[in-house]
């Protein structure tokens, strides 16, 4: 090794008398299969000759980042008093010789534990001293710590970590936390824009204003500061109208005893209703009248009589309770009059088997979304689960040794039992072997690909049935999840198993909820419409 980088056979042997040969050469090769020049390798095995001399390094020992630091400071005096090098002090040449002690010494695992080196998250995202210590000697670290780890936890990624470790640097000077208790959001606003406009004059970053940069920004500083405690909030005043719903609220949480998903499709009828009753009526000065409008105005909006009769029954129980206290006038409940809904009017809208094929097919791939995707699709077509029951599904609801899948019914909050089928397991199996991020922190069986990890939502599932879909059969009236439920229940009752076992698959408490799946038993139907009564007319 030494004699390609070393021509001067002087030079050469006073590489060769000093200790510690073996170690150096090593050291040296490493760095030649990095690809470093000639020149290069030579500068490393001059500096490691130094180490040896000024740390007096014979045989394995461990060194001291204090013995380090006295070493680098002592070549750096003798550089300068060496009556033959007639050199100036360097900094520069005292950092090279800390960094490559460093380095070597790590390597042989004759170092003390670094400073930096006592936090071990910090050490798996960075590999570099330098930004080790840049990050630890920063203001905030409890702070910043405390907020990498909440993502850490949450199976956040290395590169994740280290972009918003990043950022969180960032946040601290541009916004000077050091100097102020709280930060406001136009603080937040002016200090991203700043950040992101930082490439004008920087070295590497010359694309120019970044909006996204500007985007990550806030969001990192808003989210960390509220997390610490040191976002200031504008207080917005609650309208009247937003206080009489969060009483309703409370009242239909404790009182009743609802689920959030219907509490929360109440919150939006109310919200809407008082947006139509306008700023200018207090719900106090609400008549007949005005309601019959509103709903009037619904049926203009091109909302179905179903649709208005949800609505209009939604406000009737808001203002029996808002009669009791005292907010509307008496009477005012009882004089809405529903739309008249007929009992099995409309027939179930789904697709045809064939089109569920096709789906299915569509989906075969070996992308992971495509594996997910399947995985979902197969419950719903095949099971016939509602979108809440698939969201709702956990890991422990997986019976692998006795192949049961266990679903928890959204009318009844039941749990039902099913048999896996061959395809079903195989395509749920796949998607969690093979997508499924491996994290404890959410125990639901379909959750989001990227960090923080939480189940997915019912918009999330419905936007996955909708998109792949439409293209099949846009002809469909409904392309959401609830489709495929009513395609699994029509190919049923189409291979003639019992209205009572398809309820039980359905997981139906009433013949009546199935019973209108009959209405689209083409093969008997047929059966009846090509019945012969012959000589009885």
């Amino acid at each position: 090794m030494f004699e390609k980088i070393i021509k001067r056979s002087y030079y050469r042997q006073r590489h060769f008398d000093a200790p510690l040969l073996d170690e150096r050469i090593k050291y040296i090769q490493y760095w030649s299969e990095k690809g470093r020049s000639q020149s290069t390798l030579k500068a490393i095995a001059n500096n490691l000759l130094r180490v040896v001399e000024f740390l007096h390094l014979k045989t394995r020992r461990i060194v001291t980042l204090k013995e380090v630091k006295n070493a680098a400071k002592s070549w750096g005096s003798y550089r300068y008093n060496h009556p033959q090098k007639r050199a100036k002090f360097s900094k520069c040449g005292e950092e090279r010789f800390t960094w490559y002690a460093i380095d070597w010494l790590k390597k042989l695992k004759w170092l003390e534990p670094l400073p930096e080196e006592i936090i071990p998250l910090f050490n798996r995202i960075f590999e570099r001293r330098k930004a080790l210590r840049r990050h630890i000697n920063a203001p905030f670290l409890e702070e910043r710590l405390a907020y990498l780890q909440k993502w850490a936890d949450d199976g956040a990624a290395l590169q994740t970590l280290r972009f918003i470790a990043h950022y969180l640097l960032g946040i601290t000077e541009y916004l000077k936390l050091h100097k102020k208790e709280v930060i406001t959001l136009n603080e937040i606003q002016n200090a991203a824009e700043k950040w992101a406009d930082r490439t004008a004059g920087h070295v590497y970053l010359k694309q120019g204003f970044s909006n996204v940069s500007m985007i990550r920004f806030k969001s990192v500083a808003i989210n960390w500061l509220k997390m610490i405690g040191r976002l200031k909030c504008p207080r917005k005043q609650a309208s009247h109208a937003e206080e009489l719903i969060d009483q309703y609220v409370t009242y239909m949480r404790v009182e009743k005893g609802l689920s959030e998903n219907t509490i929360y499709g109440r919150i939006f009828t109310l919200e809407d209703f008082f947006k139509r009753i306008g700023s200018s009526c207090s719900l106090e000065k609400v008549s007949a009248l005005h309601i019959d409008e509103i709903l009037k105005n619904k049926r203009d909006d091109g909302c179905s009589r179903r649709t208005i009769q949800a609505y209009a029954s939604i406000i009737r129980v808001f203002l029996n309770y808002a009669e009791g206290k005292r907010w509307c006038q008496r009477g005012l409940a009882k004089s809405i009059k529903l739309a008249r809904i007929y009992r099995q009017e409309s027939l179930p809208h789904g697709p045809s088997w064939e089109d569920v094929k096709i789906l299915l097919k569509s989906v075969e791939g070996n992308d992971p979304t495509d594996i997910r995707d399947r995985a979902i699709l197969m419950l719903l077509a095949v099971y016939g689960l509602r979108c809440g029951e698939v969201v709702r599904l956990r890991l422990e609801d997986l019976d692998w040794e006795k192949e049961i899948l266990y679903v928890n019914r959204s009318k009844t909050a039941k749990s039902q039992k099913f048999p896996f089928s061959q395809t079903v397991g195989d395509a749920i199996l796949l998607y969690l072997k093979e997508v499924r991020p491996n994290t404890d922190s959410c125990r639901a069986v379909f959750i989001t690909r990227r960090a923080p990890y939480r189940p997915l939502s019912p918009s999330a599932i419905f936007q996955i049935v909708s998109r792949r879909l439409k293209p099949i059969n846009s002809s469909l009236k409904h392309h959401g999840p609830h489709a495929l439920r009513h395609a699994c229940a029509t190919r049923l009752i189409n291979e003639g198993i019992s209205l009572k076992e398809i309820g039980d698959h359905l997981g139906h408490q009433s013949l009546e909820s199935t019973r209108i799946y009959a209405r689209v038993d083409l093969v008997h139907l047929r059966m009846v419409a090509d019945f012969e009564i012959g000589d009885l007319i």
